[in-house]
């Protein structure tokens, strides 16, 4: 309880700390957010005056034309009638973020345009000689009349703009008293937990003398367990040489304590290696931090008298008195090699002695079951189909078992050469085409749209993936349908089989990837297969230098992973050529896709993604000229890669191109186009427009 009490108090230290923090970068944001809504309404309220301004000028100038026939007037005017569609922009703006505004906006725009079409006909009297005609238009009072009508509405938008300058600063004085007492309350409940800890200290101090008292008792502890253990124990200091050592490394290797204190480990070893590989290998054990499990490694033990022996070494770093050390614990394996040996030698010369009888048995059942002998009773055909199915289920369970014999061993050989993902996956789906009809599973593959290399073996690969693929389809109801996704994540491929079985059970998942493991219902018994085929798929993953794993699909099924590293990080397929610019098109149909890229050949390169994440990782490796973005990307949303887009380059067109017809006025875009209403070639267009455009304002 009084651990509790001391532990709530300390961490109620930095809460109140924080607290306070929080609090003054709330009111900073604060004071930063009234700024920009004061410097917003001021621009408002400006751009109504010269709103106002600009109508004046062109009556006044209108009215000096007629008056004096000087053409001179006519540069005013011209001058306010261009400077009206600039202001007006700028407060369509603001009337967008101030919805109170826009009626006005709305009546200023029309008087506005009625003023300028009375200026206008005045105007165009004076330039055809009719002067009475034009004092006479100016004399009726209209443009007058709407002059007072275009004060009256700048009036009432400048009194919106003016009380909401007044709430802002109202709310913000409430907003600056509560902070002001909360920081107070935060800093009275930071003292009084400072006073806490002070009374607290001179009791700690008591208890850590209790707990050196143990710490000495626990010492004595694990020196009678490190001289009485049966393994061979050395402690090494941090270049490796011997400090310490128990009984036992004497029994093992018959030295004495002072034939070894002082020497290097590798004094131990039949074959030992330089002195730079001996502590190049400590520090590997070192990067795994203090307490961390050990590193495990073989070697030949060397005897006083030149004998040798298998070991099996354990090394693991502590600290002491801030210096590192290492304890390796030496265990002879001389018998546990001995088994092993007399373990493979029996699978192997079993498994070479059944496969040959066995590929006999298999072919004469097979030709049994074509046919190729005669034709067969119904019940004779159905129980040499059982035989000859029972007889490949042998056959399988042998190769897998020499498989993992020759991994086990190092004896298996890796074809290992340049290849592409895409096509390794192809060659996968169409092998188990059959077999995924026979269990009535669909397959679909999806991968992306640029070539993916990497080095490996294109068959061992293929086993893998048809592991996976087998698993999946055996898992799969009927009717359901097997996925298979390719992606990338950073350097490596990836690639997803996703099925909607019933998953993996939780008291079976941390064995799944070990040898004959299989789940334990008499479902899954049915199903067939060795138990051999994940284990040998995640030895060849991680002979490739990658890895195979699995996770739960979200609405139920599993997905299991293969990652493997890529050769090269340019996983782009399209490459800008000196002459084209390299856009980006973001889009999950496929078939939109394609058409779009095929369109802007000649034309531009185009970068063609179906995800949000493929879209970033091109974006940090290329640089575009322009986007084109869907808005509805599978359960993502294409509006979300505006802002990495702007961050990438700020002036780079952007496009919106999508099926979902909305307002995208707040989006920071440069066009927005409607599937249902833009052709395609118009899309293009738009798109080598507006990179023209950038180009022409970049010179």
């Amino acid at each position: 309880m009084r651990r509790a009490l001391s532990l709530m108090v300390l961490l109620a230290i930095p809460a109140a700390l924080l607290g306070v923090t929080a609090l003054l970068n709330n009111e900073f944001r604060q004071v930063r957010d009234m700024r920009d809504a004061v410097d917003g309404s001021v621009e408002t309220r400006a751009a109504l005056a010269r709103l106002l301004a600009h109508n004046l000028d062109m009556e006044t100038a209108a009215r000096g034309y007629a008056i004096s026939q000087s053409k001179d007037f006519l540069a005013p005017y011209d001058a306010a009638v261009e400077r009206q569609d600039a202001t007006f922009a700028e407060l369509d703006a603001d009337a967008a973020a101030e919805p109170d505004l826009k009626p006005y906006i709305t009546e200023l725009d029309t008087l506005t345009r009625v003023k300028r079409a009375h200026a206008d006909r005045v105007v165009a009297l004076v330039s055809q000689g009719d002067f009475a005609a034009a004092r006479a238009l100016i004399a009726n009072g209209e443009g007058k009349a709407i002059m007072d009508r275009i004060r009256r509405q700048v009036g009432a938008a400048d009194e919106i703009e003016r009380a909401k300058l007044s709430r802002i600063t109202r709310s913000r004085e409430g907003s600056t008293l509560s902070v002001e007492r909360m920081a107070y309350l935060l800093l009275t409940l930071f003292a009084l937990l400072l006073a806490f800890v002070a009374a607290f200290a001179g009791r700690t101090t008591r208890q850590r003398q209790a707990a050196l008292d143990k710490v000495e008792a626990l010492n004595e502890r694990q020196q009678a367990i490190f001289d009485g253990a049966v393994d061979g124990m050395v402690v090494l200091d941090d270049e490796g040489y011997i400090c310490e050592l128990n009984p036992s490394i004497t029994r093992l290797f018959g030295y004495s304590d002072k034939e070894l204190v002082g020497q290097h480990n590798t004094k131990l070893m039949e074959n030992p290696p330089s002195l730079e590989a001996s502590q190049a290998w400590l520090r590997q054990v070192s990067a795994a931090g203090a307490g961390r499990a050990g590193h495990r490694r073989e070697f030949t033990g060397c005897r006083k008298d030149n004998s040798t022996f298998p070991t099996d070494v354990t090394i693991s770093r502590f600290d002491d008195g801030g210096k590192q050390f290492y304890i390796a614990i030496i265990r002879d394996i001389t018998q546990r090699k001995r088994i092993e040996a007399m373990k493979t030698e029996f699978v192997s010369t079993v498994s070479h002695e059944l496969r040959t009888p066995l590929t006999s048995i298999s072919g004469s059942l097979g030709l049994l079951a074509s046919g190729a002998v005669g034709q067969l009773s119904d019940k004779a055909a159905r129980l040499v189909s059982i035989a000859h199915n029972n007889c490949e289920r042998l056959v399988r369970l042998i190769n897998d078992i020499l498989d993992i014999e020759k991994i086990e061993s190092g004896n298996m050989a890796f074809d290992m050469r340049r290849l592409q993902v895409a096509p390794l996956v192809q060659r996968t789906v169409a092998a188990n085409r059959g077999f995924a009809e026979g269990h009535r599973v669909g397959m679909t593959a999806h991968m992306p749209p640029w070539p993916q290399c990497l080095m490996g073996d294109p068959d061992r690969l293929e086993q893998v993936l048809t592991n996976l693929v087998s698993n999946a389809i055996k898992h799969s109801p009927e009717g359901g349908e097997v996925e298979i996704w390719g992606e990338q994540r950073g350097g490596n491929a990836r690639i997803e089989v996703r099925d909607r079985g019933p998953g993996i059970p939780i008291e079976f998942r941390e064995r799944i990837f070990g040898k004959f493991a299989m789940a334990d219902s008499s479902d899954n018994r049915t199903r067939g297969g060795t138990g051999l085929g994940l284990a040998i798929a995640r030895e060849i993953a991680e002979r490739h230098g990658g890895a195979v794993d699995f996770c739960d699909r979200k609405g139920g099924g599993t997905v299991f992973f293969l990652e493997l590293p890529m050769i090269e990080d340019t996983p782009i397929a399209a490459r800008a050529s000196a002459n084209l610019p390299l856009v980006l098109h973001v889009d999950d149909d496929q078939d939109c896709l394609s058409v779009v890229s095929s369109l802007f050949e000649g034309k531009a390169a185009v970068v063609s993604v179906a995800s949000l994440a493929d879209a970033r990782y091109a974006l940090e490796r290329k640089q575009f000229a322009a986007a084109i973005v869907d808005v509805g990307i599978a359960s993502e949303s294409g509006l979300d890669l505006i802002r990495p887009l702007r961050e990438a380059d700020p002036g780079m067109p952007i496009v919106l191109f999508t099926a979902i017809e909305e307002d995208y006025t707040a989006a920071d875009v440069d066009a927005v186009l409607v599937k249902s209403r833009t052709p395609v070639d118009r899309l293009v267009e738009t798109v080598l427009a507006l990179i023209a455009g950038q180009q022409s304002e970049a010179t």
